[in-house]
C-alpha cells in the first residue's frame, strides 16, 4: 500500500482488524513506538512522509501488511 496520509493508514488497518477493541492496543503500540496517535493524529503529522513511513514500517513489523 502506498498511503498518502495517516488517515488512509487507519482506514486500511481497520479493514484488517474489524474490531474496535482489537484496534485499540494496535494503535497504542504504534503511538508508543512512533509518537503518532492514529485515531487522532496532529494536523502536522497527517501528511508527513517520514512519520508515515515509520508507522507503516511499525505496522509491518507487527504483522499488518497495508
Amino acid at each position: 500500500m502506498s498511503a498518502a496520509s495517516l488517515e488512509e493508514v487507519i482506514v486500511a488497518l481497520s479493514r484488517q482488524v474489524h474490531n474496535d477493541l482489537a484496534l485499540r492496543p494496535v494503535c497504542t503500540r504504534v503511538m508508543l513506538r512512533t509518537g503518532v496517535n492514529l485515531r487522532a493524529p496532529r494536523p502536522d503529522q497527517i501528511g508527513d512522509k517520514a512519520l508515515l513511513g515509520k508507522v507503516v514500517g511499525t505496522l509491518s513489523e507487527m504483522g499488518y501488511k497495508l
